[in-house]
């Protein structure tokens, strides 16, 4: 498990073993019983990009350069790469042609029929995890030091995401999400109701919303102690798919890393319960909730209490014909997008449909009253 930077955090059971990894975060090592459980609590801070300076050492250049399974450097890679970036002299403008290209001619879909920039390549459709391998593949095959970001967003549970941060000289550690630009891009009304802001499709290349957390700062980190790959099919694990390879998760790794760490790897032993493999995902990788704090934390749950009793009791009004219920669910609609309004998701779509609600609602307290 990696351990991100949080405030304070607690487990019912005490480490087995804590190491290093490169990304300067901890990986904390359990050894869990049959029937036990593992919990966590952390009190974070949301993502920000991390720049403990404007240069890395040539150890941590070399490290953000590699070669790996899901972000491959090779010829495909290197051509491709320098094809979108013909003409470009800074790494930013030529991640920045990068991030432009993967937009434009991917299309998001999850699941993915395969995991890893060689598939992502052949099928042209991913999730946010293909989209980001396939930005770190391309910008570190010209020598653009890139990781790929695993975490989640702030509010919900099992909403994992994946994304990117370039190393500019200069400057540090560069934010970039191919996946969310690719989505808003096609439809810039496709998170409209999510408690997710939302920018520009092109903000993404620098910026961030400002809501998610992380979980750990690149792919294919190294476990330790050393991964035991050993595949037992009497365990009946599905596999699913890397670079249109068969991949047991709990049982192998990639040469030792472990695929990625959202928020834990596991390894299985022994005897495996039949539940736990043909069960829901969270059997196998474990589950996570996140919960806003604050007046952020206090507006969201006001948005989720009124939202869908509104609409019923709009519904009730159109039915009945019934000028208190009509009240009622207009007042409830305004608060809803006072909500909205205030946590900075699409301000300008709501406050236009808060000021025609407000217009109903004096329309009908005028006929109340008459």
């Amino acid at each position: 498990m990696d351990d991100t930077s949080g405030k304070s955090h607690k487990t019912i059971k005490k480490t087995k073993q804590v190491h290093n990894v490169p990304t300067g975060e901890i990986l904390s090592y359990f050894v869990l019983q049959k029937n036990e459980k593992l919990h966590f609590n952390f009190d974070v801070d949301w993502y920000k990009p991390e720049n403990h300076g404007t240069s890395l050492t040539n150890e941590e250049k070399k490290y953000y350069l590699r070669n790996t399974i899901l972000s491959p450097i090779n010829e495909e890679t290197t051509t491709l790469a320098k094809k979108i970036t013909e003409g470009e002299k800074s790494e930013k403008d030529q991640a920045y042609e990068i991030f432009k290209h993967i937009v434009k001619r991917y299309k998001y879909k999850y699941p993915p029929i395969s995991r890893g920039t060689l598939s992502f390549l052949k099928e042209r459709k991913g999730d946010c995890g293909e989209f980001s391998f396939l930005f770190s593949s391309l910008c570190r095959s010209i020598g653009i030091p890139t990781r790929t970001v695993f975490g989640g967003w702030s509010d919900g549970k099992m909403n994992g995401h994946a994304w990117n941060e370039i190393f500019l000289s200069g400057v540090g550690w560069f934010p970039v999400d191919t996946s969310m630009a690719n989505i808003l891009r096609k439809n810039c009304f496709s998170f409209l109701t999510s408690n997710i802001k939302t920018m520009h499709w092109k903000k993404y290349f620098g910026q961030t919303e400002g809501q998610r957390v992380v979980f750990s700062r690149d792919a294919e980190i190294k476990l330790s102690p050393s991964y035991n790959d050993s595949v037992d099919k009497s365990m009946l694990l599905q596999p699913f798919y890397i670079n249109d390879a068969p991949f047991y998760w709990g049982q192998e790794s990639l040469n030792g890393n472990a695929p990625y760490l959202q928020p834990a790897y596991v390894k299985f032993n022994g005897d495996l319960d039949i539940s736990i493999t043909t069960g829901k995902s969270d059997n196998i990788i474990g589950n996570w909730k996140t919960k806003e704090n604050g007046l952020r934390g206090v507006l969201n749950s006001i948005k989720k209490g009124l939202l869908y009793p509104s609409v019923i009791i709009m519904i009730m009004s159109f039915l009945l014909d019934n000028l208190i219920l009509d009240l009622v669910y207009k007042i409830g609609f305004i608060s809803v997008f006072l909500c909205f309004i205030l946590r900075k998701e699409r301000p300008v779509i709501f406050s236009i449909l808060l000021a025609l609600m407000v217009l109903s609602m004096l329309s009908t307290i005028s006929r109340l009253s008459t």
